[in-house]
């Protein structure tokens, strides 16, 4: 495609010349003898160049410099002026202008001046777009783990991001779905804008309207001043309804009307705004089952649920507990100013047996208290919860024994025993993929295979 060049100048003899020459260049040439006349075509139409004379029948450029960089903010503003005007030249530069050019000036130097600028502009975008990449890859770091389930779920998160679309994020409570939907905002055309969130369960019914809406003054009993709503605070950016599963009955329709119709009106006013905002929803209930006992509409559902994403449970992937525990003891190490403890086998192998029903969450809370309760930066078994120690303690008979007394070693050797059982029992007997959801080589299975001579049966 030409790059297209608008000339703003009521001087017909050089706007002719300079049309003739542009156009034999391969430029795409278009004239506007005011400045009104300028800012009607730059709305209406994309400009890559504007040569702006500083005096207009209608308007002085300097005036016209704003207007233009709002309604064409990456046209490049190249200023014609007489030579006794290059003061106000450079004031134009201060407000926008790539440059300014002295009348008489050359043709080959008005080509080299708007050259100069697109070869600016590609530069710009080049930087822009690694920018941009780099910035994806830090939003997609937030996201922790190394298992296919978190891979597979990262990459739909970058397919969906550049879109508009609606997200609906399912996931049990505590494995990051707002963490989700931020990243998705992060990466999508709005980051500039703001993400901002609405907790369906945190907000009473009657209250609801009003924090979406906003109001006006007296719109309600309390109304003592105006209020600006959600949607209007998120405007150009996101908006993330969490726990959508808990929005009343009563209003769903009006959720529905905002996202199908994008306006609203806050509370008390008859005039309507526009909701220039990307639906994102979350929750941890399931909505078919709220569906068919008629407590979310079925309308509802399928315009949220355009592109659904679901976060496993931590129990699904427990090969990202290691990745994961690294992250959150840096985290610790960077916000208590100590350093990252080690652990003893049998408090890892704890950590690594147990479930999490309260998911990522749930880990991470255990470890901060492990964290702050640990001495000479190691983490041992009894710095954990009950219900994590138990797992190992109770199937290894060891509850309410002294571990000093039985024997660390002969602990560990039964705990591992145990593991290697119930991993092989979890893969049918298959050696390969037990040894790679244990995290060892085949080999060293089989030696403990070996060692263990009462699981050779496997």
């Amino acid at each position: 495609m030409k790059p297209k060049i608008l000339i703003v100048d009521d001087e017909k003899i050089l706007t002719a010349v300079l049309k003739n020459f542009l156009s034999k260049e391969g430029y795409e040439v278009a004239v506007a003898e005011k400045g009104e006349t300028a800012l009607k075509m730059l709305k209406n139409e994309p400009f890559d160049v504007v040569l702006l004379d500083l005096r207009l029948p209608d308007a002085n450029g300097l005036t016209l410099i704003p207007k233009i960089k709002e309604l064409a903010p990456d046209a490049g503003i190249i200023i014609i002026t007489a030579y006794a005007e290059v003061r106000s030249a450079v004031s134009a530069i201060k407000e926008g202008a790539f440059d300014y050019l002295a009348k008489p000036f050359e043709e080959e130097e008005l080509l080299v001046t708007i050259e100069r600028f697109l070869q600016f502009k590609s530069l710009r975008k080049e930087v822009d777009t690694l920018k941009r990449r780099l910035g994806q890859q830090e939003a997609l770091t937030k996201f922790v783990g190394e298992s296919k389930a978190v891979q597979e779920l990262l990459s739909n998160i970058e397919v969906v991001a550049e879109t508009d679309l609606p997200v609906l994020v399912l996931g049990e409570s505590g494995c990051g779905k707002e963490l989700v939907a931020q990243i998705i905002h992060e990466l999508s055309p709005r980051n500039k804008a703001p993400f901002i969130k609405i907790n369906c369960t945190a907000i009473p019914e009657t209250l609801f309207e009003a924090e979406l809406f906003g109001y006006e003054k007296g719109a309600f009993t309390g109304a003592y001043t105006s209020k600006v709503g959600k949607l209007e605070l998120a405007q150009g950016g996101t908006i993330l309804l969490d726990e959508i599963g808990d929005l009343p009955l009563s209003l769903q329709p009006k959720l529905l009307r905002v996202i199908e119709e994008k306006t609203f009106y806050p509370l008390g006013s008859t005039k309507e705004k526009k909701a220039d905002v990307r639906f994102l929803f979350a929750t941890s209930k399931d909505l078919k089952k709220l569906m068919k006992e008629g407590l979310f509409r079925d309308d509802l559902y399928y315009r949220i649920s355009a592109f659904t994403i679901k976060i496993p449970p931590l129990r699904e992937r427990k090969e990202d507990i290691p990745v994961l525990i690294q992250h959150f003891l840096y985290l610790f190490s960077q916000k208590y100013n100590k350093g990252v403890p080690t652990f003893s086998e049998l408090a890892y192998l704890a950590l690594l047996s147990y479930d999490y029903p309260g998911n990522v969450r749930e880990l991470k809370h255990i470890l901060e208290r492990a964290y702050l309760l640990s001495k000479n930066g190691r983490i041992e078994i009894w710095h954990l919860p009950e219900e994590v120690r138990s797992i190992i303690l109770a199937n290894m008979d060891l509850e309410g024994q002294d571990l000093e007394e039985r024997g660390y070693k002969k602990c560990l050797e039964l705990i591992e025993k145990e593991l290697i059982l119930r991993t092989l029992e979890e893969c049918e007997g298959k050696v390969g993929e037990a040894a790679k959801k244990l995290g060892i080589s085949r080999k060293t299975l089989w030696k403990k295979l070996k060692k263990y001579s009462s699981l050779l049966s496997y």
